[in-house]
């Protein structure tokens, strides 16, 4: 009796002294998956660092490239690819969408799924609309040009601003929610590569996983 009393008190000790963060990383993904998404690249610079980051972490991200960007470094997608990420559509010169004609919209997002689909052999059917910006005529111009699913997001730090690296951090870690859409940026903020350990960290310590 006495046996079972002090291995009783013992395992009870030993699961007080298990820190919050210990416990999480014994569940990985116990608060769900969060979805990290990259717009506006590839950039030479940034991207680079932003795929070192998530290869080191064993993270996954989608990566909403614009075609002008993608037909001047296309050996990043296939980087992208090779690494286990996705590649949607963004368009071919980042304009509002809905300002144009339906012909000019197939030709934003056909123009790019053409050099996505040279650089990795594979044709996207998710695409984002710049600024989120999206109508009736839109989708169906997408449709038409096969992009079935359309992303948008629910968790946007404003990096494109280039606020400091923490505060990137801290408007990420403070709304995110399991299942959320994080928009991040590798074209238009400098901050954003350093703010993205970061963000990993943090979202593992949480106990979520990316996506």
């Amino acid at each position: 009796m006495k046996r079972c009393i002090v291995l009783c008190v013992g395992a009870l000790l030993l699961t007080l002294l298990v820190t919050p963060a210990q416990a999480k990383a014994a569940h990985p993904c116990a608060a769900g998956y969060v979805r990290l998404t990259f717009d506006d690249g590839p950039a030479p610079t940034a991207t680079s660092a932003v795929l070192d980051t998530l290869a080191a972490w064993g993270a996954k991200a989608t990566f909403y490239v614009t075609g002008s960007m993608a037909a001047a470094r296309p050996a990043l997608l296939r980087r992208a690819i090779a690494e286990g990420h996705r590649i949607g559509n963004h368009s071919w010169s980042h304009p509002d969408l809905t300002t144009l004609t339906r012909a000019q919209v197939q030709s934003q997002l056909q123009r790019t799924t053409d050099v996505i689909r040279e650089a990795t052999e594979n044709a996207p059917t998710e695409w984002r609309p710049p600024y989120g910006a999206t109508n009736a005529l839109v989708e169906a111009a997408a449709q038409d040009v096969g992009l079935s699913s359309m992303v948008l997001w629910t968790v946007d730090p404003r990096d494109w601003a280039d606020p400091p690296a923490t505060t990137i951090r801290d408007r990420v870690l403070q709304r995110v929610r399991p299942g959320s859409v994080v928009l991040l940026h590798d074209a238009t903020g400098q901050n954003t590569p350093e703010a993205l350990p970061m963000i990993l960290d943090g979202l593992a310590q949480a106990g979520y996983c990316t996506e």
